[in-house]
């Protein structure tokens, strides 16, 4: 009984899924075990960090841990620059405050699944710099920030929230695309 194909199989794809990400980003993109993933340019560096939403992606909601870095200047990432692009090029945005708020019920529960899977992303940014939290969401009474501003000297980490339009995540590679006026990136992430 052979044993080797299906190994291959998932070694060729993640290759064709890294150089399509590849040509539409210039940069650097390397894999971290079966759920990290880190793109770095000239002027980003990025982490994004799924472990728990690539086993648990059943619902309508999908979490992303998220890490960012200017490298030549200050990088001002807007909400609305931060998308997750389907396997079918379909582009989602990040979710809004008011969307986090509405479905509170089913995040709860989702949120403190995933806390056990959380890791930390500074680890990924060599010289340790200081970090700024990304607050895209918060419960009723906290702040929250539709950018985040991040430089050489600052890296700016949080949780992204996506809700799937149709109600569930397929299977698939899909990709966290930042579009910014400075920086472009696009990290693969594939659930599976």
């Amino acid at each position: 009984m052979c044993r080797r194909p299906m190994p291959l199989a998932l070694i060729a794809m993640l290759g064709a899924t890294l150089a399509v990400s590849a040509q539409n980003a210039p940069g650097k993109i390397k894999q971290y075990g079966r759920a990290t993933v880190e793109y770095r340019s000239d002027d980003v560096a990025a982490v994004a960090n799924y472990d728990y939403s690539q086993k648990n992606h059943q619902g309508p909601w999908l979490l992303v841990g998220f890490a960012v870095q200017g490298k030549k200047g200050p990088i001002v990432i807007k909400r609305e620059e931060l998308t997750l692009r389907t396997p079918g090029e379909r582009t989602i945005p990040v979710a809004t405050q008011q969307l986090f708020l509405q479905d509170s019920t089913l995040l709860t529960p989702l949120l403190q699944n995933a806390s056990i899977w959380s890791r930390s992303l500074d680890d990924y940014f060599p010289s340790r710099p200081a970090q700024r939290t990304v607050t895209f969401f918060a419960k009723p009474g906290g702040i929250v920030h539709d950018s985040v501003m991040t430089h050489p000297d600052e890296v700016a980490t949080g949780d992204l929230l996506f809700k799937a339009p149709d109600g569930k995540w397929t299977e698939g590679n899909y990709r966290l695309v930042l579009n910014s006026e400075k920086a472009r990136a696009e990290l693969p992430i594939m659930l599976r």
